[in-house]
């Protein structure tokens, strides 16, 4: 099949781009297109309307030209509802979302309504949506992407200084300054962008700044415990990306428990959940002591996640209900 990819940056590894490179390595023919692009015109507000205008002409140029049979857009906030209706009746093609956040919060009726399937992680936002009468909703969990989301090895310098440790990789948000905050006796260390401004009580466990790659990896597959609390107003049931990547990475997980999660990793097997705030040190301390079953439920996390979560899965699992609900493409 032919296929028009739509995403924010067109950047190796960037969502989207995963999807791109997994259709190809399918047999499908790829063209990518990104609406979101570091430019002074796009990033300038008085030019940003305009700029976002002619990328708009853009997609439909390409689509007008490719013909594809699926256009697949991630999130695509910028893309206009009418060049979305002009690329189907010009093409044919099946136009397709696939969002990954909560669109209760981003995405106006409007905007979800023109694609034949919108499709979602979070089953709560797909719900509230049916209720007032949106028919074009389909459940999609997030993924791993196997050659991103490994083990790495470690040297010995790195297994010391991560043993014993409960880590959080990520931004710092005030959701995750006051966890940590509550946590603050415990062997917690954090990296990520803007953790070095929090609260100075917070100095000793701020570990480092933005992680990527295989830095980020050693991380995960080092510390004893790698902690994956959910952004409670964007993830009501649905689970996040980190999940899967973390699952990928082999590391043992700590997670707030969402309606979702059990569905797609088992609790106490190749999970560790917490619903409070004393379940949550509870299992903390429970598996700083248990290091041999902290390290079995991240090597089962790591072969579920391989067997069902990986993006190849996402899109086998897209093509069905495409072919399901608005027939061969």
């Amino acid at each position: 099949m032919k296929w028009v990819v739509v995403m924010p940056y067109a950047r190796p590894g960037s969502m989207g781009m995963d999807f791109a490179d997994e259709l190809r390595s399918l047999g499908h023919a790829v063209e990518t297109f990104a609406y979101r692009r570091d430019n002074v015109l796009y990033k300038n507000k008085p030019t940003k309307a305009a700029y976002q205008k002619a990328l708009n002409r853009r997609l439909e140029r390409l689509c007008g030209r490719a013909r594809p049979d699926i256009v697949l857009v991630i999130k695509g906030g910028p893309v206009g509802v009418d060049v979305i209706r002009r690329i189907k009746a010009a093409t044919a093609a099946r136009i397709v979302n696939f969002f990954p956040d909560n669109p209760l919060w981003m995405m106006p009726f409007d905007q979800i309504e023109p694609y034949d399937l919108f499709f979602t992680k979070e089953r709560y936002a797909l719900r509230q949506l049916e209720t007032a009468g949106l028919r074009n909703l389909a459940y999609l969990p997030m993924y791993c992407v196997p050659s991103l989301h490994h083990p790495v090895p470690l040297e010995d310098t790195e297994a010391a200084s991560l043993r014993g440790v409960v880590a959080l990789v990520g931004a710092r948000y005030p959701y995750r300054e006051r966890l940590v905050r509550e946590l603050a006796d415990l062997p917690v260390r954090v990296w990520g962008p803007g953790w070095r401004r929090a609260h100075p009580s917070l100095a000793p466990r701020v570990a480092g700044g933005f992680l990527d790659g295989r830095a980020k990896l050693a991380v995960y597959c080092g510390a004893t415990l790698s902690l994956n609390p959910h952004h409670p107003m964007n993830d009501i049931v649905g689970v996040n990306t980190r999940a899967f990547e973390l699952a990928a990475a082999g590391a043992c997980q700590v997670v707030d428990l969402k309606d979702e999660l059990p569905h797609l990793f088992k609790p106490g097997e190749e999970v560790v959940a917490y619903r409070d705030l004393p379940e949550l040190r509870r299992q903390i301390a429970y598996y700083l002591a248990h290091l041999d079953e902290a390290r079995a439920i991240g090597d089962n996390a790591r072969r579920r996640a391989l067997a069902e979560h990986t993006v190849r899965h996402r899109i086998e699992e897209m093509i069905a209900a495409i072919r399901d609900r608005c027939g061969s493409p």
